[in-house]
């Protein structure tokens, strides 16, 4: 199946940190709300809708926030799929302008965590494996420990990655951390679950990134005639229940994910030229790449090491900085993706430019439940 691509006619973001508490979820979401609209040059009543996804921000967060936009009374949803509702609301967004509903549309991914977690992000309470210790930490330590003894890789080469991804961000003007840390930074950091350390973690943070998307009608009612990039499709699939016959990085769900984003758009893996990863943690940027089909299985902490996964290299992987120095205010993880491949697209992200990208994928994993392999996994595809 596929569906008409949604072209974005505007990418804003707010610089993630840690904001104060008068700085509201509301305040947030409406600066980077408002800079999408400039940037397409929209106005308030070229607005069809408003698509929301964030996790923490409570009853009806997209509708405080559409009230103080001025779009109160036009249909607003809200989106909550963890660390993939922002890319979510872009999914359903797409859906709708495919389906002729809506041609100009806002989409926002929105959270403010500082004054809502306390230390780690946490699963339901009900969730058996949290209750017994396997926590995100835990599990993602697990998986380096099992990678690192299957691969013969080093604790260097998966440190390497966010290594890599700080050294992006220093050209970032919206990240959370824009200095470079060095391998030695991140070896001697305390320990979150062995051997993970804590800049193998992302942080706790808070931000807004939002996009304007339309159809043909829609751009032509903003008066756009030229090339704008386009989001070919986003695959959604949810995690598989897990009965212990596949190795603990066999990665089936973002293979799965991938599949579903090859299909939904007839793109190849060999057709990417930039990827945003979900890198929650280091090994995560390693093994989803690898359940992809992005990189070979046993390869990717080779290709980090090496340079193929930095700008310049074969597949530049988080020019942005990615969740661990960009930062990962959860709910506006997956829109702040898709402002990044809209920039890197349009050839404007500066600093951080991949020289000749054409094809980008962006990739959401969010939340945990027990017994399977994740809760939900995003794949979008953008094109210029």
């Amino acid at each position: 199946m596929t569906l008409p691509p949604a072209h974005v006619a505007g990418a804003g973001m707010i610089r993630f940190g840690k904001y104060p508490a008068d700085v509201t979820l509301e305040r947030l979401a409406v600066g980077a709300a408002r800079a999408a609209m400039t940037d397409a040059g929209a106005a308030l009543r070229q607005i069809d809708a408003v698509y929301v996804g964030h996790v923490f921000g409570g009853p009806v967060a997209g509708q405080r926030i559409a009230v103080q936009l001025g779009l109160d009374g036009l249909p607003v949803s809200n989106h909550e799929n963890y660390c993939a509702s922002g890319a979510t609301a872009i999914r359903e967004a797409w859906v709708a302008l495919a389906a002729g509903l809506h041609d100009v549309v806002l989409v926002i991914g929105v959270e403010k965590m500082t004054d809502r977690v306390a230390g780690g992000v946490r699963p339901d309470p009900s969730d058996l494996d949290a209750a017994v210790g396997l926590v995100m930490a835990a599990g993602h330590a697990m998986s380096a420990r099992r990678y690192m003894h299957d691969h013969g890789v080093t604790r260097e080469a998966i440190a390497a990655v966010a290594v890599k991804n700080h050294a992006h961000s220093v050209h970032n003007p919206f990240a959370q951390y824009q200095r470079p840390v060095s391998l030695e930074e991140v070896l001697a950091a305390r320990t979150i679950a062995d051997p993970l350390g804590l800049l193998d973690c992302s942080p706790i943070s808070d931000g807004a990134a939002a996009l304007v998307m339309c159809t043909p009608a829609g751009l032509r009612r903003l008066g756009l005639s030229g090339v704008t990039p386009r989001i070919l499709g986003c695959g959604l699939v949810s995690g598989g229940v897990q009965d212990g016959s596949r190795p603990l990085n066999d990665e089936d769900v973002s293979r799965r994910a991938g599949e579903a984003a090859w299909q939904l758009t007839g793109i190849t893996p060999s057709d990417v030229d930039i990827v945003e990863m979900h890198d929650c943690f280091t090994i995560a940027e390693i093994v989803r790449l690898e359940g992809l089909g992005l990189v070979p299985v046993g390869e990717g902490a080779h290709w980090t090491e090496h340079g193929h996964t930095s700008i310049g290299g074969k597949l530049p992987v988080n020019a942005s900085g990615g969740l661990l120095s960009r930062g990962h205010p959860v709910g506006a993880t997956g829109v702040a993706q898709a402002c990044e491949l809209t920039w890197q697209l349009r050839g404007t992200a500066g600093g951080r430019q991949v020289e000749g990208a054409r094809t980008g994928l962006a990739y959401c994993k969010g939340g945990t439940v027990s017994g399977t392999d994740g809760g939900s996994v995003t794949t979008l595809v953008m094109q210029s």
